[in-house]
């Protein structure tokens, strides 16, 4: 990833649209430009580079200024991109103890997430670290496919549960990508019951963690559900560990 897609990829991890993102990072370089210096810059055509400054325009994104008849466009310095940014945090957490009281209410309802794609599979791994500091998760699960083609992910997902003290148990077949991992275990506080992998051909990944059941493909199609259920969690706890006391 060269310097400008790493760019790219922070503004819009802040909310900004692709082509949004390419033609604030194109008035960054530029300083103050034209359209068609933009256009150029940004690598999208000039009717549709009209439309996004008018949305930045509106987001606070972008400033204007006529020159001799001619329109100029500037962005906002990054220090006070970063300052919207932050006064939206803030915003938004005064806001978090009526938001926690509204989610309350729909009561016992079982809420179902749904994530597609590769960053979809991702932010599914990433909630299974939203829980205390010494909890456990329990896992079906395979080395074969997500982790082993993703291993900067899979370094950084392991470093982060790691820092939040979050131990493993897995059941999964015994596989040669599995093997790689299991390895490391007793470093990655992980512990694995291998089963056999012609009996038990694992594609997807099954997590129990808190009130939650994660169900995420590692091969095939790229799509996760995350199941938010005090019972059903329950009842595939007492799967794993009937499945656990059965493994090797």
């Amino acid at each position: 990833m060269n310097r400008d897609d790493y760019y790219l990829e922070l503004l819009t991890n802040f909310g900004l649209k692709p082509q949004e993102a390419r033609v604030y990072l194109a008035c960054l370089k530029l300083g103050q430009a034209t359209v068609s210096q933009m256009s150029a810059e940004a690598q999208i055509q000039r009717t549709f580079v009209y439309d996004i400054l008018e949305d930045l325009r509106n987001q606070g994104l972008i400033s204007a200024v006529e020159i001799k008849g001619k329109k100029y466009f500037s962005a906002i310095s990054i220090d006070n991109f970063h300052f919207l940014q932050k006064d939206k945090l803030e915003r938004f957490q005064a806001f978090l103890p009526e938001l926690r009281v509204l989610e309350k209410t729909v009561g016992d309802r079982p809420k179902v997430r749904f994530f597609e794609g590769r960053e979809g599979i991702k932010r599914a791994f990433e909630d299974t670290l939203n829980q205390p500091a010494e909890s456990e998760i329990l896992a079906f699960s395979t080395g074969e496919g997500f982790f082993t083609e993703d291993q900067k992910f899979a370094n950084n997902y392991i470093k982060e549960r790691l820092e939040k003290k979050i131990a493993v148990r897995a059941i999964a077949p015994n596989n040669p990508e599995t093997l790689s991992f299991t390895k490391n275990d007793k470093k990655h506080k992980r512990i694995t019951k291998l089963v056999d992998r012609n009996n038990f051909p694992f594609a997807n990944e099954i997590d129990i963690y808190g009130n939650k059941v994660a169900v995420i493909s590692l091969t095939g199609e790229q799509m996760a559900v995350i199941i938010e259920s005090e019972s059903m969690a329950k009842t595939m706890r007492s799967i794993f560990e009937l499945s656990w006391l059965g493994a090797k």
